[in-house]
């Protein structure tokens, strides 16, 4: 994929370098190679209508199933593909280890503390870890990173590296380019820190924002569909310090009675509450599929009872913000991102290049400690509200 100029040529629901299509057609013929058995369409499963795919990896460490959605069947084809080839690329890790040394004995910008750890972490910096090299994303200075944080392995349940580190794919994403790939890793480690306050924050203490308001036309495509589905919207601004545009959205329908959320983070802010709501509504499909390796079966416990609409709050409702997005490249939006990211921890924010050089896809996994952590299981829920 190196024939890829780091200009952003789609502004759609996201910033890429390239199409969709094109991306397809580097991307497409490798399938065999990264183990992915099948690609399906599963739009019909519910009434939304916004397209959703799955990628079927069997034989994964991780994940069984990827999910994708998009405005177009292909978008979410290729959104489905490429999420399952970046876990491939955790779970076949190129980077070799650079050195063994407990981490007071490196020179490093940050605690390695920081990091997510497990629950209840012996770690201390004394302790002897395995340590791969990134590069910053402002600067390009070399900074070390535990393997243990990158690697994942869910076949794995006990060990040492376990009772340090809790495995995410958080921060981990893949791209056009190194560049582009990073950027989006970037900007999912900073949604996560936005979410982190607003899983526990009271209904009454949400921002909450009209996302009639946007006039970008994947945002309205999303918006449409969900009230032509007859499903209630809700979208709360969760930006925090970092003043990157970030919101959540939950959607609930009688015929469904389930509340489903979805988060989105973009530099574009009307971008951001259409990837929000999008995830929600792929939430609520990927349910109604039962295709994930990771549903929780509580998820179904209140699909049978009365329909209960989610309780709300007597709140105003603000326009979609208007911030302006930052001009250049990919690389230059890349920099102001990490900047912002760096004005808030007083740390670098820095990358690991997983990608496989005889494969050619960009794979980045990106650190920015200094920001928050949380639980992902709320990720396609309505956090803060209390099940009976």
């Amino acid at each position: 994929m190196t024939d890829t100029t780091e200009t952003i040529a789609f502004r759609s629901g996201t910033y890429r370098t390239a199409t969709v299509e094109q991306t397809w057609e580097r991307v497409g013929h490798l399938l065999d190679r990264f183990r992915i058995t099948r690609v399906a369409d599963i739009t019909r499963l519910d009434e939304i209508g916004l397209p959703v795919h799955v990628a079927y990896r069997p034989v994964g460490a991780t994940m069984a199933v990827s999910v994708g959605t998009g405005a177009t069947a292909m978008q979410a084809r290729v959104s489905a593909v490429m999420e399952s080839i970046e876990s491939w690329h955790a779970e076949n890790l190129r980077p070799g280890t650079v050195v063994r040394s407990p981490a007071e004995a490196l020179d490093l910008p940050y605690d390695v503390r920081w990091l997510h750890l497990a629950e209840r972490s012996p770690l201390t910096p004394a302790v002897e870890l395995d340590w791969v090299a990134g590069r910053g994303l402002v600067t390009g200075t070399g900074c070390l990173v535990p393997r243990a944080t990158i690697e994942l392995d869910f076949t794995i349940r006990r060990g040492w590296d376990r009772a340090l580190f809790t495995p995410s794919s958080n921060g981990l994403a893949t791209g056009n380019t190194f560049a582009e790939a990073s950027l989006h890793a970037l900007l999912e480690v900073v949604e996560r820190d936005c979410i982190a306050p607003y899983c526990t924050a009271p209904l009454a203490e949400r921002t909450y924002a009209d996302p009639g308001t946007a006039t970008n036309a994947m945002t309205r495509t999303v918006h449409d569909a969900l009230l032509r589905a007859g499903c209630w919207v809700e979208v709360c601004d969760i930006t925090n310090a970092v003043d990157v545009p970030c919101y959540a959205a939950s959607i609930w329908s009688e015929d469904l009675p389930v509340t489903f959320g979805g988060f989105g983070c973009h530099l574009d802010p009307e971008i951001a509450v259409g990837r929000a709501m999008a995830e929600a509504a792929q939430s609520r499909l990927v349910m109604v599929s039962g295709a994930r390796d990771d549903i929780d079966a509580t998820a179904y416990q209140d699909v049978g009872g009365p329909p209960v609409p989610p309780p709300t709050v007597d709140r105003p409702v603000r326009p979609v913000r208007r911030d302006p997005p930052p001009v250049g490249d990919v690389t230059q939006v890349l920099r102001e991102l990490a900047s912002r990211v760096q004005r808030v921890t007083g740390v670098e924010p820095f990358s690991v290049d997983l990608t496989h050089d005889d494969i050619g896809i960009p794979v980045s996994k990106v650190f920015a400690p200094g920001l928050r952590m949380f639980d992902e299981r709320a990720l396609s829920t309505r956090p803060g509200v209390p099940r009976d």
